[in-house]
């Protein structure tokens, strides 16, 4: 089953290195990533950007543009998140420089489980992240 989710991130209010998001569904306000994870966002659409959409899934999708691979076997993502290694971007050739960028470090929060389940975190998320106005 191929469930894609959108989060609209923004930069926080207190501090423009960090990025955090609001998901109404679930009570979160201001949810941060954190621990690398606002540096994934802020590598992909830019330091001067200051609103994104992130749209993932488990499952590979047209114009994805990254891919988070768990580090760890996942248990206890209801507890304690769980740590990625990102790869953008996702085509063999690179970017305009060819270059592939892996960025070890990438925590997603216990948030996560109100996407992807309590039980364990999921091995491979696909994501696109652009820029919004």
């Amino acid at each position: 089953m191929n469930v894609m989710n959108l989060i609209s991130a923004y930069r926080t209010p207190a501090d423009h290195n960090f990025w955090c998001f609001d998901e109404p569904r679930f009570g979160l306000v201001q949810e941060l990533f954190m621990h690398g994870a606002s540096d994934l966002i802020s590598a992909i659409v830019g330091d001067d950007c200051n609103r994104a959409e992130l749209i993932f899934s488990t499952v590979r999708f047209p114009g994805a543009n990254c891919i988070l691979h768990r580090v760890w076997d996942g248990t206890r993502v209801a507890e304690a998140g769980c740590e990625y290694t990102a790869r953008y971007p996702l085509e063999e050739k690179g970017d305009e420089q060819g270059r592939i960028i892996e960025q070890d470090g990438v925590w997603l929060c216990p948030a996560m489980t109100h996407y992807f389940g309590k039980e364990q975190a999921p091995e491979n998320i696909y994501g696109k992240i652009t820029a919004k106005p």
